[in-house]
């Protein structure tokens, strides 16, 4: 199935926790503040932890608007900078 680790049940304030490993953190690609989602197996005593991945700012799977893809450019606006009236379905408005 996958890496095997060990942790242990301690208080934490009025609640309990397990400290996940470095190691498994790297791993996963998670970090402190990373939201879980418990899941519980009470016929197999498995409490099972599911760190979603976030989502991508630009999938190909997903239609992107100009403005959306454009978002982050800070330079100047581009095609009346020669003077004349903008022709041909290149220009950007």
């Amino acid at each position: 199935m996958g890496m095997l680790m060990t942790g242990t049940l301690a208080k934490w304030g009025n609640s309990q926790g397990i400290r996940i490993p470095k190691e498994a953190c790297e791993l996963l690609g998670i970090q402190v503040g990373a939201t879980a989602h418990i899941e519980i197996d009470r016929a197999k005593s498995e409490l099972i932890l599911k760190f979603p991945r976030p989502e991508q700012k630009y999938s190909r799977s997903r239609k992107v608007s100009l403005e959306e893809l454009c978002s982050e450019w800070n330079g100047e606006k581009v095609g009346e900078e020669w003077g004349g009236p903008d022709v041909g379905a290149e220009v950007v408005r």
